[in-house]
């Protein structure tokens, strides 16, 4: 009887230290990191397929609007695949491969296309690089929100802007309006008004409009960007911010004194010193995301309640 226990015994303990080798190694494989490439043995990039169609200003469904991409897998374990940024968006996905050889990646987009173009994605996986393009298309104006403004003051009162390029029409309201120190953009120490506000097509966008003001008032008058200080100068800037890092790169811009061919002015044509609300136009010729003064602004109209 005492050897029958003991034997028992032993089948249990060899039984719970398989099961804990077991346990331990599913779990070891799950930290696994994937390894493989992008190419095929000639190194050659294998096949992407762009599926669904992309809009500018509209923000794609990633169950209809996706790329997929084919990866040589040599070793299994986890993955994360992410694209540089594009106008305005990315494609990204994460999972396992539970098998070697070929597989096939569903990238989904994050973000809005910003304007009708053809964007030209990079992605990395372990050592190897490849890139496929998506060609996004004029949305006609669906999801640019809220209705065109032609009477040149910003179409009401609660802080609106809106302007034109050959990309499209963009509009939003302003977060912001205050007079602040100026000691980042022309360095005086004196006043300026700086006007930032977010594109409704997507939000990733927005307008930052900066006017010195030489008697740190807001009063109505021309301010340009072939201007410097002590004169009424001014700098307009479109900006694409990275909804990864944060960061923002210029779709468009007009520097202060820039001798390319940039010349953008903002007339402020009122403001009520009691309601403290600014209405104006602005409109002129900044430079595209290369730096080239090629980009008519037109039509620009903005109302903004100013917090002294």
């Amino acid at each position: 009887m005492t050897k029958i226990f003991s034997y028992l015994f032993l089948v249990c303990c060899i039984s719970v230290v398989f099961s804990c080798q077991k346990e331990v190694s599913v779990e070891t494989n799950s930290t696994l990191v994937a390894t493989g490439s992008l190419w095929d043995s000639t190194g050659t990039c294998l096949p992407d397929s762009v599926h669904g169609t992309f809009y500018g200003g509209v923000t794609p469904g990633s169950d209809t609007a996706y790329v997929e991409i084919q990866v040589n897998v040599t070793q299994t374990g986890s993955y994360n695949i992410t694209s540089d940024q594009q106008d305005g968006f990315v494609f990204a996905d994460s999972g396992f491969f539970g098998n070697t050889g070929i597989n096939t990646v569903r990238l989904k987009p994050i973000g809005t296309p910003i304007i009708p173009t053809t964007a030209n994605f990079n992605i990395s996986f372990d050592s190897s690089v490849c890139s496929f393009s998506v060609n996004i298309q004029d949305s006609t104006g669906t999801g640019l929100g809220g209705a065109q403004d032609t009477t040149g003051t910003g179409g009401d009162t609660n802080g609106q802007w809106q302007f034109t390029t050959a990309d499209g029409t963009f509009q939003g309201t302003f977060d912001t309006a205050v007079i602040i120190k100026d000691s980042a953009i022309w360095g005086t120490g004196g006043q300026m008004l700086y006007l930032e506000g977010f594109n409704n097509a997507s939000i990733d966008t927005a307008i930052n409009l900066y006017l010195y003001l030489p008697t740190g008032a807001v009063v109505p008058g021309s301010y340009t960007t072939q201007s410097m200080p002590p004169a009424n100068a001014s700098l307009f800037a479109f900006i694409d911010f990275d909804i990864i890092t944060g960061n923002g790169v210029p779709i468009y811009e007009a520097l202060p004194a820039t001798t390319n061919g940039t010349n953008v002015t903002v007339n402020i044509t009122a403001y009520d010193n009691t309601t403290h609300i600014a209405t104006g136009t602005f409109s002129g010729v900044s430079e595209d995301a290369s730096g080239n003064a090629v980009v008519n602004v037109t039509n620009g109209s903005f109302t903004a309640t100013v917090t002294p």
